[in-house]
């Protein structure tokens, strides 16, 4: 591991909505825990009041050497006081001579903007902002959003993307003035990774009461609209309709969400070949016993739960999204799993497919190695030693 010796460690504030389990704080989690020795100081500061649910993450980080500070804010509050809660943590930055501050999600995004020039500034953004916002809030309110964000954003000089997808959405979006980087989030890839043998894969479905012989596709996800977990089950049930499904096909949902009540209801026609799994803490487990995972998703940043699928050793029966493509370039026979958005048929036609596609396991390998946590991490910091530079000289 690479070490500072000659200089004292550099303060850097993570700046958050709340301390909880998902995915931008598991992002700030592998950062830290991947920066090079020495180099940093780091604080989470959560611009609302830690709850249950985020104590074992904090916990986690504490051990990681963050110091952990609330400023006890509520959402509301942030969202109609924005320049208050910049002025708080504008003190806060103050009295613990930080300096370089990176934040995550829309309003820390928002309160940063507010900060004043002497603080190097720095946001990721995990998803496109008009998709993510529009079909998660609504129209109306999602629009909004955006044109918020988009505002505050205007106000950083420096944005990082999880992706060339999510890059090239935002230099069409922000001025010229602000500069765009590329650090995809990473996986696991000592988690992640394909079955060594056959009967490593069976062992997996015997642990995890998995009919051993027959194909098993994976859906990982939320179950909500932005993901369209019913286009799949719709499939399947065309495909039962037609006599074409097979009897050993099973489909694995894992997730939960507003759909989830919708889904059970469409999945009754298939009876035992679809599984609704929910939240689990075994999804590489699920991956490494599957042949295949699902996704027929209308937007995303990076989806994670594709790379990870690739690493595991799964082929991938997707959507037409360009990040699909930009993941997926390497493994070019993956694109004939690919089907039209919100295209039943295409997608009904692609999981019968899926079983002649195959790849070898060094391709799924070198899909860890090309997203692994450690590498995002060197990426962060040397956009962080990058921008010490530019600005402190």
């Amino acid at each position: 591991m690479v070490t500072n010796e000659s200089t004292p460690p550099r303060a850097i504030a993570f700046v958050v909505n709340q301390i909880r389990p998902q995915g931008p704080l598991f992002v700030v989690r592998d950062i830290v825990a991947g920066l090079p020795e020495g180099y940093y100081k780091p604080y989470i500061i959560q611009l609302c009041s830690l709850e249950p649910q985020g104590e074992a993450m904090a916990d986690e980080l504490q051990a990681l050497g963050c110091e952990i500070i609330e400023l006890g804010f509520t959402r509301g509050q942030l969202e109609l006081f924005p320049r208050s809660a910049a002025r708080l943590l504008d003190e806060c930055l103050q009295h613990y001579d930080i300096t370089l501050v990176h934040s995550h999600t829309y309003q820390p995004d928002i309160v940063t903007s507010y900060l004043t020039h002497r603080y190097i500034l720095l946001t990721t953004q995990h998803n496109i902002a008009k998709l993510d916002f529009t079909y998660g809030k609504g129209r109306l309110l999602g629009n909004y959003m955006c044109r918020h964000l988009m505002r505050a954003l205007s106000r950083h000089r420096e944005v990082v993307c999880v992706s060339h997808v999510c890059r090239d959405y935002y230099r069409k979006s922000l001025p010229t003035k602000v500069n765009v980087y590329v650090a995809p989030n990473g996986i696991d890839n000592t988690l992640f990774t394909p079955p060594a043998t056959p009967s490593e894969q069976a062992q997996l479905r015997r642990q995890l009461a998995l009919p051993e012989r027959g194909y098993i596709i994976t859906y990982c996800g939320s179950l909500i609209k932005r993901k369209d977990p019913e286009l799949i089950l719709r499939a399947l049930r065309r495909l039962k309709r037609r006599h074409q499904l097979p009897s050993d096909l099973r489909l694995l949902i894992l997730g939960k969400g507003p759909l989830e009540r919708r889904c059970k209801q469409l999945a009754k026609p298939l009876g035992e070949q679809v599984q609704f799994v929910g939240f689990t803490d075994r999804v590489s487990d699920y991956l490494g016993a599957s042949n295949a995972l699902i996704t027929a998703s209308h937007a995303e940043g990076l989806p994670l739960n594709v790379i990870e699928g690739v690493a595991s050793g799964c082929v991938v029966i997707h959507s037409n999204l360009p990040i699909f493509g930009e993941i997926l370039g390497s493994v070019p026979q993956m694109a004939a799993l690919r089907f039209d958005m919100g295209n039943v048929s295409q997608c009904a036609d692609c999981i019968l497919k899926a079983p002649s596609v195959t790849f070898d396991r060094q391709e799924a390998l070198e899909m860890g190695g090309l997203y692994g946590r450690q590498r995002m991490a060197l990426q962060y910091h040397r956009i962080y030693q990058q921008l010490l530079r530019k600005y402190l000289g």
